[in-house]
C-alpha cells in the first residue's frame, strides 16, 4: 500500500472529534503589522483569491457544520469557501468567535504601540488581568473562547469547521493543549491557513498548524 503523505494524521480510533480552524483571508491593511480586532475591515481580493488552494487541503475532510465569526472578513471567507470547496454542512454565525477588541490600539502597528505605551505592552505580555485600553480584557476574551470550545467538544459530529481570527485560533490551541493563555503570544497563524486539533474530551492534540 502507498504511504499517506498528508500533513495531518489519520483519525485515531479513540478520537472524539476533529476541529478544523480556518483563519480568515488576508485583508488589505496588513495582517502581520497592525492589530485588527473588532474593526470590521473586509478581506482583500488577493486574500480571497489565495483560497483557491484550499480544496486540495480540505479534500480529506467532511465537516458537517462550519461556525463563523460575524465580522465581515470572516463571512467573506466563508462565502469564498462555498465557491471553491463543496462543503457538506451548514454555516452558523457565532458572535463569540469575533476577534478580541484591541480598543485604542486598534489599527496601530506593534512598533507604534510599543513607542507610545511601553508599559501597556509589558502588562500585555504578563497577560493576567490585562485589559486593552478602551477595549476588551484578556480574561473575558478567554472566557468566551473557552465557552465555544467546550460547546464544540460536546457535539456529536465528528468534524467541525470554524472560520475565525488569529487570536481566537491561538487561544483555542492553548486551551485544548492545557497551555497557559499567555502562550498564545508565542506563535502566529497565517491568513487563510488551516489549524487542526484532534479533541479527546476537554483536551486535544495539535495535528496541524498553518497548513
Amino acid at each position: 500500500m502507498g504511504r499517506d503523505r498528508s500533513p495531518v494524521p489519520a483519525r485515531s480510533l479513540f478520537m472524539a472529534k476533529r476541529l478544523l480552524l480556518l483563519r480568515h483571508a488576508a485583508t488589505s491593511t496588513g495582517n502581520g503589522n497592525r492589530l485588527i480586532g473588532s474593526t470590521d475591515v473586509p478581506a482583500s481580493q488577493a486574500g480571497l483569491d489565495e483560497m483557491g488552494r484550499l480544496p486540495g487541503l480540505l479534500g480529506r475532510f467532511s465537516p458537517q457544520v462550519w461556525y463563523c465569526s460575524p465580522l465581515r472578513r470572516a463571512r467573506q471567507t466563508a462565502a469564498r469557501l462555498r465557491e471553491v470547496y463543496p462543503l457538506a454542512g451548514e454555516f452558523v454565525v457565532d458572535e463569540r468567535l469575533r476577534e478580541i477588541d484591541f480598543g485604542r490600539w486598534e489599527m496601530q502597528s506593534f512598533a507604534e504601540i510599543a513607542a507610545a505605551d511601553p508599559e501597556g505592552v509589558r502588562l500585555w505580555t504578563e497577560f493576567d488581568g490585562f485589559v486593552f485600553p478602551g477595549g476588551e480584557g484578556v480574561g473575558n476574551f478567554q472566557k468566551r473562547v473557552s465557552a465555544v470550545l467546550t460547546e464544540l467538544s460536546g457535539f456529536e459530529t465528528e468534524e467541525i469547521g470554524v472560520i475565525t481570527h488569529g487570536g481566537v485560533i491561538r487561544s483555542m490551541v492553548c486551551l485544548a493543549l492545557g497551555l497557559h493563555p499567555a502562550k498564545y503570544l508565542l506563535f502566529d497563524v497565517r491568513p487563510a491557513s488551516l489549524t487542526v486539533i484532534d479533541l479527546h474530551g476537554a483536551r486535544g492534540v495539535l495535528t496541524g498548524l498553518n497548513l
